[in-house]
């Protein structure tokens, strides 16, 4: 639980903030150090610029002969024993040590690289230049230089170490204290400050994000209701934005999963009820055959065998219109659109079911219009609607009635009508006889039919981006029709 704490996104923020800051203030501690130290090494260099040809001026023991080496070096010690931050050394004129006061252990270096002191002189010691350390090998330090000059000639240098060691050492243990004391308090105050106030921001820009996880793991959890709800603008408003139209879509997806669950379970039972009604009566039928071969009549025995066929055939239509509507809705069915002509359609479909309307006693007739274009769409899947449709009105069409099927252009739209003269559609009916095996158990007539064939016509239709419509009043008749796109020479 604390690493999960710990590992949120407010958290890595705030360490990587931490971090940072650490970083930037040993930067600041070191820059500070850095050039605080060069500051009062070049205003000590400064102030201090003239104290070497002070000393070659007016303190330089000669002799006939040169200099006195023995009275340069108690002159060295006395100013060294007056200014304690000084070293004086003598060189000659090639950078040679020619006399120092210390003891002879402590000076590492017998002559002194040149260049810097005849750059100071040359300047007059108004730059910030450092020079060799006779105490160390390698170490540099802010001096200042005059020439010695004997008889109007140059006959060497003195050269002045602004800051001696026992400088070094008092300034040192004086700086680190004065760190410590000034330095790092405020450093740690300013830290501190940073670092409260930081977070505090990282808190509030973060806020938003730990409402948006809060809302996934809700959803996440099973709450589809939960929603991202943002009054801010930016990167995670938009994150929120598009959470919730995934969350919309996946709902949208869950319900019609458990819709589609829910007709599976539907359609499981209503298959099975189906199936084993046209099945009992052939296994009833057969097995009665079986038992009374013998003592029964030719006519009963025909009988049987007729019923027998007939259940055959409503099992074999029921399998047929099931397998067809599972392609239907599987999407394994592409139209394939043809130019042809609507009426030529018409008049074959009512060709064939004139002999099956005059065993019922019904009068189907067809008016169609004059010089109709020709429709693109596929015939055989339009036939099929047709046939659905004249299916339909000769199973509820009483005997004696009348069944009529029009054609008609609407525009850019060819439209086709079958309308009956049969029981009609209750209105509370309307709105679900297309939904597959939705029949309307009222009428005894219609008992045994399987309730698929409008689902296959609706199906059909949509594929061809078109709808069924209904007009429909009870006992007094139905009428369904259609729209096709007339076809259009370019």
């Amino acid at each position: 639980m604390i690493m999960k704490k710990f590992g949120s996104l407010y958290w890595r923020i705030s360490i990587a903030f931490f971090l940072t800051l650490v970083f930037v203030g040993c930067a600041y501690i070191y820059i500070t150090i850095h050039y605080s130290d060069r500051y009062v090494q070049q205003v000590n260099q400064r102030l201090n610029r003239n104290i070497a040809k002070d000393i070659a001026a007016s303190t330089v023991p000669l002799k006939d002969t040169g200099m006195d080496k023995k009275a340069i070096e108690d002159m060295i010690h006395s100013v060294m024993v007056i200014n304690p931050s000084l070293e004086v050394y003598l060189l000659d004129t090639t950078g040679n040590i020619l006399a120092f006061y210390a003891p002879e252990k402590k000076i590492v270096r017998k002559s002194l690289n040149l260049q810097p002191i005849q750059q100071f002189i040359k300047t007059g010691g108004v730059e910030y230049i450092k020079g060799d350390d006779p105490r160390h090998s390698s170490g540099q330090k802010i001096f200042s230089a005059a020439p010695v000059v004997s008889n109007g000639m140059k006959t060497g240098y003195i050269y002045t170490v602004l800051a001696s060691e026992q400088y070094d050492a008092v300034s040192g243990a004086l700086s680190n204290n004065y760190l410590w004391q000034v330095g790092l308090r405020a450093i740690a105050i300013t830290f501190f400050t940073t670092l409260v106030i930081g977070l505090l921001i990282i808190w509030i820009i973060t806020r938003n994000y730990r409402r948006l996880v809060e809302v996934m793991e809700k959803f996440r959890q099973g709450d589809l209701t939960a929603r991202v709800k943002l009054q801010s603008t930016g990167e995670i408003k938009q994150i929120g934005d598009i959470f919730n139209d995934m969350a919309d879509v996946l709902t949208q997806n869950i319900e019609k999963l458990k819709a589609v669950e829910n007709l599976r379970r539907e359609l499981i039972a209503n298959v099975s009820h189906d199936l084993r009604t046209p099945i009992s009566i052939i296994h009833g039928y057969i097995e009665t055959l079986q038992i009374k071969g013998d003592s029964l009549s030719p006519q009963e025995r025909t009988n049987y065998l007729n019923i027998i066929v007939e259940s055959t055939e409503k099992l074999q239509k029921l399998v047929s219109e099931l397998f067809e509507l599972s392609k239907l809705e599987a999407n394994q069915v592409q139209p394939k659109k043809e130019v042809f002509s609507i009426s030529e359609l018409v008049n074959d479909i009512a060709t064939n079911y004139d002999i099956i309307s005059k065993e019922k006693n019904i009068t189907i007739k067809a008016e169609l219009v004059q010089d109709l274009p020709p429709v693109l769409a596929d015939i055989s899947l339009i036939e099929r609607v047709m046939q659905n449709l004249l299916d339909n009105a000769v199973k509820f069409t009483p005997k004696g009635g009348s069944i009529l099927i029009k054609t008609n252009q609407s525009g850019q739209y060819v439209s086709v009508s079958i309308s009956d003269t049969g029981v009609g559609v209750p209105e509370t009916d309307q709105s679900k006889i297309f939904d597959r095996y939705y029949r309307v158990n009222d009428f005894v007539e219609i008992k045994n039919s399987a309730g698929l064939g409008l689902a296959i016509v609706k199906k059909i239709l949509d594929l061809h981006q078109t709808s069924l419509h209904l007009q429909s009043y009870e006992n007094a008749g139905s009428s369904f029709s259609f729209q096709l796109p007339a076809y259009t020479k370019n």
